[in-house]
């Protein structure tokens, strides 16, 4: 596909502008959970830019590993922020899951698969209120995954917008309901 249509940028450019809020208001209160939220974005932005400018060539290659290890990059920073161990630990999760998956393409899906539930098994474990909320608000990003799959066979430009629009949810999602996690965290409920 040498161009994509214009529309396919509008919900590459939900995702950017749901990130970029969801950036500002966790940066605060964890650095490493904004910058893997950051990470999971990138690609959506890149993709904006790839579209709206009618961009082909190397950008393609570029958006494509964006979408790939860049959420796997940001899903580890966010699994090592939810640990909440060690300052250091967000970002080497982050490194190694994006390494793992480069290095062994066929553990791709089940890595991205466990981040996202070990995660919200996680969340689970750090929120006092809502345990269920918070999980299934992290978990909600497998869900936009899963939910637009039967649509990208036989309908790809439906399964492209459903899933990026989902993508967004989830972003409100984490803002609204995982972000209490850390806010107690910082607050010392379990550091």
């Amino acid at each position: 596909m040498d161009h994509l249509p214009l529309h396919f940028a509008l919900s590459e450019a939900l995702i950017v502008v749901a990130a970029i809020c969801a950036v500002a208001l966790t940066w605060r209160v964890d650095r490493w959970l904004a910058v893997g939220l950051a990470a999971i974005a990138v690609a959506a932005f890149v993709a904006v830019i790839r579209i709206a400018a009618r961009m082909t060539g190397d950008i393609v290659i570029l958006h494509e590993f964006l979408s790939q290890y860049g959420t796997i990059f940001g899903l580890g920073c966010i699994f090592g922020a939810l640990l909440g161990w060690r300052a250091w630990l967000p970002p080497v999760l982050g490194a190694v899951a994006a390494a793992l998956s480069m290095t062994f393409p066929e553990v791709h899906p089940l890595l991205l698969a466990a981040l996202i539930l070990v995660g919200a098994a996680l969340v689970y474990r750090n929120t006092a209120d809502r345990k269920f909320l918070a999980a299934g608000s992290f978990a909600f990003l497998l869900f936009a995954g899963l939910a637009s799959m039967p649509f990208r066979a036989d309908y790809p430009a439906l399964g492209w917008h459903i899933f990026h629009t989902l993508v967004a949810v989830w972003y409100v999602l984490v803002v609204a309901f995982v972000l209490g996690s850390f806010s107690m965290r910082s607050e010392g409920v379990s550091s």
